[in-house]
């Protein structure tokens, strides 16, 4: 009697574990198809962000880039992420959808660009931080296919269009672009991605 409990104990403890494991399905939205936006306090102007797939790999850290559109223009990005705890940078590159592909807009060593700004202290403006809904940080950069965070962050960003707009893009006319700082919110999910971009 004994050995016939303890057999059906033990073929009943894997049935209940596995019910009660945690199911991982598919993702609510994905990062390709995510909406991202922020206000300024007391204007009607929107700032957006928007993860555009890369036809190849937009950089060695993701198959994304990141587009954010403010008043004035949009400016696009790759992702690159640093080792140790430096975390994750957006560099400026040119419209992926232009012939030829980007092109990047930062000097060496962050870029290719032999005019492009070389100051260390750039990356310290280019941050990004996604967030979860309990604000935890992410430490790898959105993929195409992964779950759109709730909450995205380039907390410096306003600093680089403010003093280094022009870095930022290849519109001869980029000047100073205002920007408020706080947090772009996942505002909406597109039905279908953005077309794929790049070369």
């Amino acid at each position: 009697m004994k050995r016939l409990l303890v057999t059906t104990l033990l073929c009943i403890v894997p049935s209940t574990a596995l019910a009660q494991a945690p199911v991982i399905g598919p993702a609510t939205c994905e990062a390709e198809r995510a909406v991202y936006e922020m206000t300024a306090p007391e204007t009607d102007e929107v700032w957006r962000i928007g993860l555009v797939p890369s036809r190849n790999m937009a950089s060695i850290a993701s198959n994304l880039y990141l587009k954010l559109t403010t008043p004035q223009r949009d400016y696009w990005f790759t992702f690159s992420v640093s080792q140790g705890y430096s975390g994750i940078s957006v560099f400026p590159v040119t419209d992926p959808y232009a012939d030829g592909g980007p092109r990047d807009l930062l000097g060496p060593p962050f870029g290719t660009d032999p005019n492009g700004v070389t100051e260390p202290d750039i990356l310290n403006a280019l941050r990004f931080i996604a967030l979860d809904g309990d604000l935890n940080a992410d430490f790898e950069p959105p993929m195409s296919g992964d779950e759109a965070p709730p909450y995205i962050m380039l907390p410096e960003i306003g600093r680089a269009l403010w003093y280094d707009a022009a870095a930022m893009t290849d519109d001869p006319s980029a000047d100073r672009d205002p920007m408020p700082r706080g947090v772009f919110k996942r505002t909406a999910c597109l039905v279908a991605p953005h077309r794929s971009a790049g070369p």
